[in-house]
């Protein structure tokens, strides 16, 4: 695990609450709440910063779908890191073009 200072445990809680709140449950009866927490928790862990801190906009553009039902944790880890992506491509084009009005 690297130096990262992200609550897991909490944005792992706040992403099933925000699941919760649009789809009216998140998680199957049959399955243990805080349990699912703590798994999604530590595949957060296995992420960089900036992919974890996508999961807003990743719920965002899952929910555009239109879906009845809520993401599966591996659909909802690929869509963080595509926005992840997008995010850094962006920021990247940023900073050249910035770069070429400072050379102008």
């Amino acid at each position: 695990m690297d130096d990262s200072k992200l609550d897991y445990i909490d944005i792992a809680s706040q992403i099933y609450t925000r699941l919760e709140m649009e789809y009216g449950w998140a998680t199957p009866k049959s399955q243990n709440k805080v349990e699912l927490t703590k798994f999604l928790a530590s595949q957060l862990a296995r992420h960089d910063d900036i992919v974890v801190l996508s999961w807003n906009v990743a719920l965002d553009k899952i929910s555009d779908e239109g879906s009845d039902y809520p993401p599966k944790i591996p659909k909802l880890l690929l869509t963080m890191r595509r926005c992840a992506r997008l995010r850094n491509e962006r920021s990247d084009e940023i900073v050249k073009y910035l770069q070429q009005k400072q050379n102008v």
